[in-house]
């Protein structure tokens, strides 16, 4: 056939092979000069008994003269009756371009002997039907081996996937044959399976009870005559179809062999279907979930809280036994470990140099990180350190950078106790994860800096005097509501004018810092500390009662008493006076301008008697 012509083997449309792959009909298509371009598995089976029909002439096959005009009906040369339905394909000029022949077939009177081939042919039409409707591979797998069972009315059967990334066949669809599925998997060299999926070609052993590569397991339950096919697209092995007798002097045919094959041929072509649908499922559900994520992460603007998002969301894309975040402070050189949760539970944060940890490692050299089987001397290579005594193991892992403009700000790990628990289209999500994560991470650390520069005063680092009122309101209604001691400090550097004449306003700043950090030190967490203005602090004390809030207030005169001052002038001695006034609401309204007015009062009369002192006023409402 010239190659001009569209029906040319070399350029059969897609939509051709699609149909002449995947229908239960005897399908048959010609180019213009009567010569087979496309066959159907089927018709395949009937006009040659499964050899190669492409490139013959279809007038071959039902003995007729090439000039002579197809029929309505052959009799073929095993005494089938074969009925021929055609259509005309033309192009939009009417011109001839092939033939599409649908074929059928009726027994044929005597011999009764090929009534069993007829049924056989049924069966084969039967198996692949079954096998072409269903999308859920283990069904598919199922289906397989009790049809092909049927087909060759054989005792038992067992398909095998080929696992290519370990080399190793795994047999998870066996009938008639117990043991093969929890015997683990088959490495190479065991059994006669690696001499098929190495040379590509059947095997048919008639013997196997002596054959010298024989599964001690078969053996065992006198597996007798085996016929094996693999299932392979054009590029790669699947696995393969085996199909036993367990009976004594029954044999498998050439026939046997070609009909499994045909049974193969089509399992590969469902399964590889099976397989795109299921991976589009998947993705598709990866996408919805990454894009949910990616809408929870956008409404998390508080640290901790992101990192449980971060890890609720990497837990819903694939195992994750434990999640560990960590974020480069670069002016450090330091990796800060934010988040570090498994199974026991929350483990402290901490730090590390950048040169130490796995997820330093990461950072440093902005690789993404599959391991499928951890130990420790794998560990130890890319420098994972423990999280403390008690740890879960780790059987696998994936660590990724946490990249915002091609810099890592931290870097993110997922593990597993089980090996072998990732694969690479697992990396690929977390990495996509990840891309969302970091900017979420650097959004909520851009907040929280403008928050500190809202909140925070500059120069000591405490509340500055609005956050310190927030504040301060919330606890007054929480002791006036369930009637809750309070107390009120506020504090005065002693003659901070004059030490401002004398030493300047850089130590005046540096004794401020410094009055402030002996505040923190002698303080509570929970206790409130604001910078009120000037050289003035306050502090409150919840839970604190009078006698309590004076011990607290001799503490901090006494500690910044007797602790000099480091400035640039050298070191200089202070003091404080310092106002008290607590409360215990008696159930009328208690408010924070009642505390400040009482405590600004016992202020001024410690600083009138001479300063250095503390004073307290009482308040009850």
């Amino acid at each position: 056939m010239s190659s001009e012509h569209p029906l040319d083997t070399a350029i059969i449309p897609h939509a051709w092979n699609a149909l002449l792959e995947q229908t239960s009909d005897a399908v048959v298509l010609l180019d213009s000069g009567g010569v087979i371009v496309g066959a159907s598995t089927l018709a395949r089976l009937l006009l040659n008994r499964g050899a190669e029909v492409v490139g013959v002439p279809f007038h071959v096959f039902v003995e007729c003269a090439r000039e002579y005009p197809l029929a309505d009906s052959y009799c073929l040369p095993e005494g089938r009756t074969v009925r021929v339905q055609r259509t005309h394909l033309s192009d939009p000029d009417r011109q001839l371009l092939g033939q599409l022949l649908l074929l059928t077939t009726s027994p044929p009177e005597p011999p009764p002997a090929d009534d069993h081939f007829d049924a056989r042919e049924q069966q084969l039409r039967d198996v692949t039907l079954t096998i072409s409707s269903a999308l859920d591979i283990d069904t598919i797998l199922n289906r397989v081996v009790q049809l092909s069972i049927e087909l060759l009315g054989a005792d038992a059967g067992a398909l095998s996937l080929y696992d290519a990334e370990h080399d190793c066949v795994w047999t998870g669809h066996a009938i008639g044959i117990s043991g093969l599925t929890s015997s683990g998997p088959l490495l190479r060299g065991t059994g006669a399976v690696w001499e098929l999926l190495d040379s590509g070609k059947p095997l048919l052993i008639n013997d196997y009870m002596s054959y010298p590569r024989a599964i001690p397991l078969l053996v065992e339950q006198k597996v007798h005559a085996v016929v094996a096919v693999p299932i392979a697209t054009p590029h790669k092995i699947l696995g393969v179809l085996g199909i036993y007798y367990l009976q004594p002097g029954r044999q498998f045919s050439g026939h046997d062999r070609q009909l499994l094959e045909t049974v193969a041929r089509q399992t590969a072509v469902a399964l590889e279907n099976a397989r795109l649908y299921q991976t589009a499922l998947e993705e598709t559900e990866r996408r919805a979930l990454l894009y949910r994520a990616s809408l929870e992460f956008g409404q998390v603007l508080e640290l901790d809280a992101l990192c449980q998002a971060i890890h609720r969301a990497a837990a819903r894309l694939m195992p994750c036994d434990t999640c560990v975040i960590g974020l480069f402070d670069a002016e450090r050189q330091e990796v800060e470990y934010v988040y570090q949760v498994d199974a026991i539970g929350v483990w402290p944060s901490g730090r590390l140099p950048l040169e130490r940890g796995l997820l330093g490692f990461i950072i440093r050299t902005g690789i993404s990180l599959r391991i499928t089987g951890c130990d420790p001397e794998l560990e130890q290579w890319f420098g994972a350190e423990p999280f403390g005594e008690g740890e879960q193991p780790t059987g696998s892992l994936l660590a990724v950078p946490l990249n915002i403009g091609g810099q890592a700000i931290g870097a993110l790990s997922i593990q597993a106790e089980a090996s072998d628990a990732y694969t690479s289209t697992d990396l690929d999500a977390l990495e996509t994860l990840a891309a969302t994560a970091a900017i979420a991470i650097q959004n909520a650390r851009l907040f929280n800096q403008v928050q500190q520069l809202a909140t925070i005063d500059a120069l000591t680092g405490v509340a500055n005097r609005r956050h310190f009122f927030d504040l301060a309101r919330r606890e007054v209604e929480r002791a006036e509501r369930y009637h809750h001691p309070l107390s009120l400090l506020m504090i005065d550097i002693d003659h901070f004018k004059q030490f401002n004449d004398t030493y300047g306003h850089v130590a005046g700043d540096q004794a401020l810092r410094a009055i402030a950090a002996h505040l923190r030190d002698n303080l509570r967490e929970n206790d409130i500390i604001g910078r009120f203005g000037g050289e003035e602090f306050l502090v409150l004390l919840p839970e604190t009662g009078g006698k309590q809030a004076f011990r607290v207030a001799e503490r901090l005169r006494a500690a910044i008493g007797v602790r000099p001052v480091t400035t640039d002038a050298g070191e200089v001695s202070l003091s404080v006076s310092i106002g008290v006034v607590s409360c215990r609401s008696a159930g009328q309204a208690l408010s924070l301008e009642q505390l400040l007015k009482r405590a600004d009062e016992a202020l001024y009369l410690a600083k009138r008697q001479g300063r250095n002192q503390i004073q307290v006023a009482s308040l009850y409402v």
